[in-house]
């Protein structure tokens, strides 16, 4: 099946591209796209994802709306990863 993944803000500065198609395996879950994402892009496995529990330093929405890891993906899915935003 086919995704799109988006990056937004550092993490399109680290990829150096804003979005890329990918193929997938049916049911592959968000948090196994990480990893799909961090064989693809050693410098997400670098400076993201360095530590166990770096998944807490990402975001992502599937078709507009917030996800869980365990959520299974589906053909024609946009996957978005952006930083987690704070401010007040």
């Amino acid at each position: 099946m086919r995704i799109k993944v988006r990056y937004f803000a550092r993490y399109r500065s680290l990829v150096g591209k804003s979005e890329e198609e990918l193929e997938v395996p049916e049911g592959i879950t968000v948090g196994e796209l990480i990893e799909v994402l961090k064989e693809r892009h050693n410098v997400l496995r670098n400076e993201v994802f360095a530590e166990e529990d770096d998944l807490a330093d990402v975001n992502v929405s599937r078709n507009g709306r917030y996800v869980r890891f365990d959520e299974v993906l589906r053909d024609g899915d946009v996957v978005a990863l952006f930083p987690p935003v704070s401010g007040g």
